[in-house]
């Protein structure tokens, strides 16, 4: 039956200028202009900050940057303060407060949403009908939905039809008012169970280009200025409105529930959203910043290759094998920001290792659940991970894969091979690592103009040249940034996320990655624990790599997603346990992809000062595991000095066994990183 549900009558129109409005996650508040000058709050962190309401705890031992969340620095006061060498906290308010609950969180949630709008990707255009915006649609006799939306202040009008797909099965089934099956934009296969859309990024509600486009024009925002929203908030917006019409949106008379679109098929807590490459930033941001007029947020973000303006930290580039006298380094060394040059990036070593069906995937724990074929995959031939430690001393790996697409290189001994180097690999013109400062000029649209103006301190440092392709960018990296891509990340939490990427696709910086989801890893413990069970949503939190480059040679990318959603939307993950048989595919989303354990890295987990509350920091955690090890090598060479490999190395020492009484910590496994690892 054709249903239809004409626009609202508009309320007053909101006569405040959109471009000095700045969005929490689901609340407007005007924000002054920024005074340009950092002005430390005086004392010590107590009371709390708009925004934040009181929340959080006076913390005297804070030493990070503390300013006023309603008026923010400028760009140019942060870019004066120069080099900011941790990873910025998660868990502290802007006013120097910590979180330590829920409750505290959410409101925090609510601080980096809008650090991020205005600093990185603009600022959230109005949805409400107090604010001015009008939202009326029409259902066909489909599953298909034609909306428009109405803004008061300009008049303006923007009409879009969202096309949908169900199953014949489905289909047939009359689903109006029920809300109970899942919506998936850009993904669905062999083993997803509910509708299914494409999403039209650039081009559709804005184009990625320069920022310009439907949204925009619908609120008569200049896409020229600092605050105007970027391609990748006008998505978030756009899934916003389709959001609350999935929902059915309260009407501007009574804030009665009115009609759910789309015939009412839809859960609205059960909508996801999937990405690749320039669209996986894109999903990470609607994922992150999409919030409908009820509250409901997407439950499940899919975020394929993304790198640079996605999962990829800025400050984490050990994979550039960083040398200094020979010797690894940390490649921003604290206070030196200038000593880093490019002739000193050798690459990071790699050892893969591919597990059969049948192995542990968790080889150190007895309970661990086993690798199988990946269910409604089409191969699982590019199955491989890292191998825990300081591969080339402690365990076996892979020499050569017979199936890699940029095969093993650099030979060490006459048994002994480096399987993998993505950085300035000779085989790949993709191979150097873009960056923040890179990709706001690759393509401006992801980001607001003011993003633009954050200084490039390492400015020819060249982390994106690729041998071959001289000259395409001197960018070197944004340290200035009083936030990284981890808040973003946080933003999606505590809802379904999984992050995939390839192993030979070396500029999307995938251990960075990685450090991402450990990081984001403490926000779902911390929902945990405030229900008596610290592992209760970690599954909720995935990754996975393949062998492949970028977009993937395996069908493995789409099985995992779907399945990963599917158990999200049916609560599955919330009581997986990382042993049973059933639960194999979600303990491999937890697998240790790769090794923090790894001494090459540990500069830039040392970065990572703070941990959620009650737990040491991640930085200590990891400390725990390398220090040890390390201690134990080191005191080895100073003995026994490595002799010269082939083509005049000397990183590797044939030979080298783990001395009798050596700490050696187990794997991680699906718990993540633990405060008291596991000896073996």
């Amino acid at each position: 039956m054709k249903k239809v549900n004409k626009i609202a009558g508009g309320l007053l129109a909101v006569s405040a200028v959109l471009l000095v409005v700045l969005l929490t996650a689901c609340e407007n508040s005007t924000a002054a202009d920024p005074t340009g000058i950092y002005k430390p709050l005086p004392g010590i962190p107590g009371g709390g900050s708009a925004g934040a309401g009181s929340a959080g705890v006076p913390d005297p031992t804070f030493t990070g940057r503390r300013f006023d969340i309603n008026n923010l620095p400028s760009t140019a006061t942060w870019n004066a303060l120069g080099h900011q060498h941790a990873f910025p906290d998660l868990f502290h308010f802007a006013n120097g407060n910590k979180v330590v609950t829920v409750a505290d969180w959410e409101a925090r949630r609510k601080e980096i949403s809008k650090i991020l709008q205005y600093y990185e990707y603009g600022v959230m255009p109005p949805l409400t009908e107090e604010e001015g915006v009008h939202i009326g649609w029409v259902d066909s006799n489909t599953a298909d939905c034609t909306i428009t939306v109405k803004y008061d202040t300009t008049g303006n009008e923007w009409t879009f039809t969202v096309s949908t797909t169900l199953s014949a099965s489905l289909a047939t089934v009359d689903n109006e008012g029920a809300s109970k099956l899942p919506l998936y934009f850009g993904g669905g296969g062999a083993n997803w169970e509910g509708g299914t859309a494409s999403y039209s990024f650039s081009g559709g509600a804005a184009n990625e280009g320069d920022g310009s486009g439907n949204v925009p024009t619908l609120f008569g925002i200049d896409h020229t200025l600092p605050g105007s929203p970027s391609a990748n908030v006008s998505y978030a917006w756009h899934m916003s409105v389709i959001l609350s019409v999935i929902e059915g949106t309260p009407n501007s008379k009574n804030n009665n529930i009115v009609e759910k679109g789309f015939r009412g098929y839809y859960d609205p807590k059960k909508v996801g959203i999937t990405g690749y490459s320039r669209n996986g930033k894109a999903a990470e941001c609607i994922g992150a910043f999409t919030e409908s007029r009820l509250g409901n947020r997407l439950g499940h973000v899919g975020i394929g290759s993304a790198g640079a303006g996605g999962p990829a930290l800025e400050r984490f580039i050990s994979m550039t094998g960083y040398k200094k006298d020979g010797k690894y380094a940390d490649p921003l060394p604290l206070g030196q920001p200038g000593l880093m040059e490019y002739s000193d990036m050798n690459g990071k070593p790699y050892y893969p290792i591919k597990p059969a069906n049948g192995d542990k995937i968790f080889p150190d724990r007895a309970d661990s659940a086993t690798w199988a074929a990946t269910t409604g995959g089409t191969s699982d031939n590019a199955r491989y991970i890292l191998v825990r430690g300081w591969a080339p001393y402690f365990d076996a790996f892979v020499q050569s894969p017979t199936n890699a697409s940029q095969p093993g290189e650099l030979p060490l001994s006459t048994n002994m091979t480096t399987p993998l180097v993505t950085y300035q690999s000779p085989h790949s013109t993709w191979s150097g690592v873009q960056n923040l400062s890179e990709g706001r000029n690759e393509t401006p649209g992801w980001f607001s103009v003011r993003f633009r103006e954050f200084s490039d301190l390492h400015y020819g440092l060249d982390l994106d040249h690729v041998k071959g392709q001289e000259g395409r960018g001197k960018y070197g990296l944004l340290c200035t940034i009083p936030f990284d891509q981890h808040y973003l990340s946080a933003l999606i939490a505590p809802n379904g996320v999984l992050f995939q990427d390839g192993y030979t696709q070396g500029r999307n910086n995938q251990e960075s990655q990685f450090g991402n989801w450990l990081m984001i890893d403490e926000v779902y413990k911390l929902y945990g624990e405030a229900e008596g069970d610290e592992y209760k949503y970690v599954f909720r939190n995935g990754f996975a790599q393949t062998w492949g480059d970028h977009g993937g040679n395996t069908g493995n990318e789409a099985a995992d997603r779907n399945y990963h959603a599917t158990a999200v939307f049916n609560g599955d993950t919330d009581k997986a346990s990382g042993s049973a048989a059933s639960d194999w595919m979600l303990a491999k989303l937890r697998a240790p992809w790769f090794s923090i354990d790894d001494p090459i890295g540990r500069y830039d987990y040392y970065r990572i000062t703070w941990g959620r509350p009650n737990h040491p920091t991640i930085a200590e955690r990891v400390a725990s595991r390398v220090e040890p090890t390390l201690a134990a090598y080191d005191a080895w060479m100073a003995t026994n000095p490595p002799s010269p490999g082939v083509g005049g190395t000397t990183d590797i020492k044939n030979g080298y066994t783990v001395p009798a009484g050596t700490k050696k910590f187990k794997a991680m496994d699906w718990r993540g990183l633990t405060d008291t690892p596991e000896e073996l």
